[in-house]
């Protein structure tokens, strides 16, 4: 069945500005501004998916029946990196989820670290995710994956995407792929509802500012029925030598090292699929 990604009621168009908050929040904006000069400059960033929280699940809890229900979530991630150009994508399943639950989920959905100065980071990430539910008992999700990569359809979309993410000029066109692909999800699932719980579409640019502040950066999108919760981080190398060389004495720098909410450098594997 059709599903509507789009219904306005349910999904969150987003391209907000990055709110810092936690340690840098309490720095001055020539502070903030002094920690990076422009995208071009990072050398790693990571966007991760914490636990979604279901606010309402639609089923009504009447006695003896607990009021829990089967989902779906569904994640699409693409950017203008190489090994990003077809994207990737989950898709999970979640039995007996009651009202005010979070989804089990904690997963890196992106992550580019720079391994030469002459790496070039992406100058776009679009992201989609949706939490659907299911009205029958939950498929096994890697047969509906299989088969909707076997789809004739979905193949000619996976196409087009990549031709479009290699056109810095056309890349605008994969947010609106990407809701065709879930469409295409939506069909080979079978029976859920025509309406997801909460769905998010969110575009990261270089244009927009996302990645000029190093740190991590707590995202939230709030749709009616499902809270969704993110942490976009971004490093820099050479910019973060520099400050903890002079935070220590330094008039110039009013903050602490401890200050700048920095994340442990680590290896890190992206627990998606290519599309």
């Amino acid at each position: 069945m059709a599903v509507n990604f789009l219904d306005p009621e349910t999904t969150e168009l987003s391209h907000a500005n990055i709110k810092m908050a936690g340690p840098l929040s309490s720095l001055t904006k020539s502070e903030i501004s002094s920690l990076i000069k422009s995208s071009k400059d990072v050398s790693g960033i990571e966007l991760r998916m914490l636990p979604p929280l279901i606010k309402d699940n639609h089923t009504p809890s009447v006695w003896p029946f607990p009021g829990f229900s089967n989902l779906y979530c569904l994640t699409m991630v693409i950017s203008d990196i190489p090994n990003q150009s077809v994207g990737n994508i989950d898709l999970k399943a979640f039995p007996r989820i009651g009202d005010h639950e979070h989804l089990p989920i904690n997963k890196t959905i992106f992550y580019w670290q720079s391994n030469d100065k002459k790496d070039e980071g992406p100058n776009q990430i679009h992201t989609m995710c949706s939490v659907m539910k299911s009205k029958q008992d939950l498929r096994d999700v890697g047969n509906v994956m299989a088969s909707v990569k076997e789809d004739t359809e979905y193949k000619g979309l996976i196409d087009a995407m990549a031709k479009a993410a290699r056109d810095a000029a056309k890349f605008s066109l994969v947010t609106d792929i990407i809701v065709q692909v879930a469409g295409i999800i939506g069909k080979h699932l079978g029976k859920v509802e025509d309406k997801p719980l909460g769905t998010i579409i969110n575009s990261y640019t270089t244009l927009h500012g996302d990645f000029d502040k190093i740190g991590i950066a707590p995202l939230v999108y709030s749709t009616k029925d499902v809270d969704f919760s993110f942490q976009m981080i971004v490093r820099n190398k050479t910019v973060e030598t520099e400050i903890q060389e002079k935070v220590v004495g330094n008039k110039t720098f009013s903050f602490k090292k401890e200050q700048l909410n920095l994340a442990a450098e680590e290896i890190v594997e992206v627990d998606m699929m290519p599309m």
